[in-house]
């Protein structure tokens, strides 16, 4: 996966919404696909417009992360979100302003009002014990 700064930069260099939307598309593409039996509902993340799915792994106390989803642009989001999570603890996780982290991403003409709850549920199992 592409580091934080490279896909800050590039989220946020975008003057567009046609712009951040290829952006995003082609940020999708750099995100590892889940196979079927990591799509199960214990992963499936509630309350997204998509089906988002979501595997959290631990070791040695740092925080890695799978994701997948069956839309582009959400996948495009979720590299976003892990690039900002990605190998840290949870402890740093938990310090971490993720939401205004994101904010500083020009994600905001994207995230609807659903797909917001769906961002904010993402955030929240990522912060969670």
């Amino acid at each position: 996966m592409t580091d934080t700064l490279s896909i800050k930069a590039q989220l946020q260099t975008c003057r567009s919404k046609e712009e951040t939307f290829k952006t995003l598309v082609t940020l999708s593409k750099t995100l590892p696909r889940l196979t079927a039996e990591e799509k199960t509902e214990d992963n499936k993340i509630k309350g997204c417009e998509s089906a988002v799915w979501l595997i959290i792994e631990e070791s040695h106390g740092i925080r890695h992360f799978k994701a997948d989803s069956d839309a582009k642009l959400m996948r495009g989001v979720l590299v976003a979100i892990l690039s900002l999570v990605e190998g840290k603890t949870l402890t740093d996780i938990q310090q971490m302003d993720l939401k205004a982290e994101l904010a500083e991403l020009n994600l905001s003409s994207y995230l609807t009002s659903s797909r917001t709850n769906g961002v904010l549920a993402i955030l929240g199992k990522i912060a969670s014990n």
